[in-house]
């Protein structure tokens, strides 16, 4: 049987003038601006794009430019290829918010004649907003392109086994990093950051804190080291899952904190969050506040053992 692997992420602005289209397909989405009927969910995402357009632009312009992630991800991709050439399967990528989209990816798998498609999220924890969302997504493409192919979904992987060995490879990593640091004193604390959520909607049920939880508990079963959970990345002024990651770096440093490590738990490849947040908002506010050495653990990007990850997804699917 002919398979597609397709691979689906979120995406986001590739160059500077993809900023404002990104941030609009973004908010325009139900799963994101949840309980907002069309059109003023539409008209409300032209506005968002508008106002946060330019402030967005700045951010992206520090890091290079435009989101990295379409250039991971296509390098994650082709390293699942290289695993397991086989002319019966073929590895495409579709991205929620940008091109390429998950509608050409399929279109692409069914004029290549697939029969089955494996649905594989690069989300470890799940969520309404990013899997569930591409799933949707998924569903309403396969109808416009009148496609009926098997489909199977890999839903979520927080805690699975090789992806929570990489993991901690990256930890140690900054570990050994931050303690090379003679100019600070005192031990090291961890901290884990997930991307945060609206409570409106975890409180409709969404799994992800859940999920969130079952990456931490595998990632800390033999840690050493003090550790706590937090979350960044929230918008606006509804109240979203805490501790935020501001409040918890405040509160460290003022209980004598100065060594910090940052393990981004949420994010298999590097993009704003990770380059302009962690790298340089967070890090400013912990220096600001004394925390004197601060590490940020790396993400997989194109580090060769993440495709082992996606393939043992993949053949845990087919078990």
């Amino acid at each position: 049987m002919k398979t597609g692997i397709l691979l689906l992420n979120f995406g986001g602005p590739w160059t500077l003038s993809d900023v404002k289209p990104f941030l609009y397909r973004l908010f325009a989405n139900k799963n994101v601006l949840v309980g907002v009927p069309p059109p003023f969910r539409q008209m409300l995402a032209f506005l968002i794009a508008q106002i946060k357009g330019p402030s967005s632009r700045k951010s992206y312009q520090l890091i290079g430019g435009g989101s990295p992630q379409l250039k991971w991800t296509a390098i994650q991709a082709e390293g699942l290829r290289n695993i397991a050439p086989n002319g019966d399967v073929r590895v495409e990528i579709g991205m929620r918010s940008a091109e390429p989209s998950i509608e050409a990816a399929l279109e692409r798998l069914n004029v290549w004649g697939a029969e089955k498609v494996v649905l594989l999220p690069l989300f470890p924890q799940y969520s309404s907003t990013t899997t569930g969302t591409c799933f949707e997504e998924v569903h309403d493409a396969l109808q416009r392109l009148e496609w009926s192919p098997e489909v199977h979904q890999i839903v979520n992987w927080p805690d699975h086994p090789i992806y929570i060995e990489l993991l901690k490879a990256t930890l140690n990593e900054a570990l050994v990093e931050i303690e090379k640091d003679e100019t600070t004193t005192g031990p090291v604390h961890v901290i884990f950051s997930a991307h945060s959520l609206p409570l409106k909607i975890v409180e409709r049920g969404d799994p992800y804190p859940e999920d969130v939880e079952r990456t931490v508990k595998a990632l800390t079963t033999t840690l050493k080291h003090e550790w706590s959970l937090a979350f960044q990345s929230r918008n606006g002024k509804l109240p979203w899952l805490q501790p935020y990651l501001e409040d918890e770096l405040k509160r460290l440093a003022n209980a004598g904190v100065q060594k910090v490590v940052v393990v981004p738990i949420s994010f298999v490849s590097d993009h704003i969050e990770t380059l302009f947040e962690l790298d340089r908002l967070y890090a400013d506010l912990a220096k600001k506040n004394g925390i004197k050495s601060y590490r940020r653990a790396r993400c997989f990007n194109a580090d060769p053992r993440f495709p082992r990850v996606l393939d043992s997804l993949l053949k845990g699917a087919h078990a």
